[in-house]
């Protein structure tokens, strides 16, 4: 009777281990979360003695219970294994594989740059199995998302605004769901407003061109054009010469050390010619800008609208000297336009005599001998000038002479023939001579 016992309390603990049927479910998990691994069996639960879990697949039991929650370390396929204690019989097991899913690597690149300029993002994500589906981009980083893309290695753009620091965050999610996200900074420099200030110049002269661009920090240097062909780069202000006259448009590139750079307006500018000065003798000289000691001579400016003397400072359009030498005036129209001429007037010394330019007079209005004149009466105060005909009558006299007798006595024509004059000048003695009239 004992013998049929044991044989059937034998088959009884063999049905009952045979019929455990282990088995466990886990979740899906992401790398970097938590797995929750739950266990299940065909045997009452009270039934089981001991519910143990080898989770690195190397036949060590670490973990104990019917639920458990693991931090895998890594990615990968996992071979867990379930081992089942019931309270009577032998133990079951069951080996599943845990896949962990790993996360994107994300990643992506943006240049620094300048306000109100786009900035280019380039996706540089990958992941080590599966697929990124969705790459979110939060461009200025306050939480709400600018742009979805489907694809990692696009290209996408923002505009960004005013000067600052911009936090971009990319957020990458995985065909399984798994997501990651990183942040990186750019910086967004300030763009200068170039501009400048000139005033009406003049043709030849050195033009002045006053930078006023504003910017923090200063432009590092600016690029001129001139209008006119010519191009300067300075590290501020800018000096230019005009060869020419005309209106001509001039813009200012200012670029800063991080290149951010600023083109301003173009600014017409009239360069306007220099004035065309002169000076002549308006006393009449003896000879080309010459005169005779002890009389004086008057210098006359003319061309532009106010002058200098450089010899006596005088502001008056003429001068009147007694000196010879070399006299400069420069003289300034009503642009501003300045020019200099210079005269050289030489101080002859008073000839011992006086005569005639010529012995023949011709007085037919043709501008040739028109007139008796006696040379160098300049150097004198006075001549006095007597005409006798060859019978010794006086046909004409004149004190004061002024080079002004044309053969004619009481307003009328003297005939052809010769004559003689007698020409007295100041307290030199007279000097006689010869005339002939030729009318025809």
């Amino acid at each position: 009777m004992k013998k049929l016992v044991t044989s059937f309390l034998f088959l009884l603990f063999a049905t009952i281990s045979f019929c455990q049927n282990p088995n466990f479910i886990y979740t899906q998990t992401c790398f970097g979360n938590q797995t929750t691994l739950v266990a299940s069996s065909s045997l009452a639960d009270s039934a089981i003695a001991s519910w143990k879990w080898d989770l690195t697949g190397t036949g060590t039991y670490t973990a104990n219970g019917k639920t458990i929650i693991n931090l895998f370390t890594t990615t990968g396929t996992f071979a867990v294994k379930l081992k089942i204690t019931p309270n009577f019989g032998t133990p079951d097991s069951i080996t599943k594989n845990v896949v962990i899913d790993p996360l994107p690597n994300v990643n992506f690149r943006v240049d620094n740059l300048c306000a109100l300029k786009k900035a280019t993002y380039f996706g540089l994500s990958t992941i080590n199995s599966g697929t990124i589906t969705q790459s979110q981009w939060d461009f200025n980083n306050d939480g709400t998302v600018d742009f979805t893309d489907t694809h990692t290695t696009d290209t996408v753009t923002y505009t960004c605004g005013v000067a600052q620091i911009y936090q971009t965050k990319l957020i990458c999610v995985s065909d399984k769901g798994c997501s990651a996200f990183a942040v990186k900074t750019t910086q967004v420099y300030p763009v200068p407003s170039a501009q400048f200030t000139v005033s009406t110049t003049c043709a030849n002269d050195s033009t002045l061109f006053t930078n006023t661009t504003t910017n923090n920090p200063s432009p590092d240097y600016y690029y001129w054009t001139f209008g006119d062909g010519n191009h300067a780069s300075t590290s501020g202000n800018a000096v230019h010469v005009y060869g020419s006259t005309g209106p001509f448009g001039v813009s200012v590139i200012a670029v800063t050390a991080n290149g951010c750079r600023d083109t301003s307006a173009v600014n017409t500018i009239t360069v306007h010619p220099l004035p065309v000065v002169s000076i002549f003798a308006n006393a009449p000289p003896i000879l080309w800008n010459s005169f005779y000691d002890g009389t004086t001579i008057t210098l006359l400016a003319g061309g532009a609208d106010t002058y200098l003397w450089w010899n006596n400072s005088d502001t008056t359009r003429s001068i009147t000297v007694s000196q010879g030498g070399v006299f400069t005036v420069t003289g300034t129209d009503a642009n501003g336009c300045k020019s200099s001429a210079d005269i050289t007037i030489d101080k002859l010394p008073i000839p011992d005599s006086v005569g005639t330019t010529s012995n023949i007079l011709t007085p037919n209005g043709d501008g040739i001998n028109d007139y008796l004149v006696i040379a160098n009466k300049e150097a004198y105060q006075s001549c006095k000038i007597s005409i006798y005909n060859m019978w010794n009558v006086l046909v004409y006299s004149q004190d004061g002479y002024n080079n002004d007798w044309g053969g004619t006595s009481n307003g009328k024509k003297l005939p052809d023939g010769p004559y003689y004059y007698i020409i007295t000048c100041d307290d030199k003695p007279a000097v006689k001579g010869n005339i002939n009239i030729l009318t025809k």
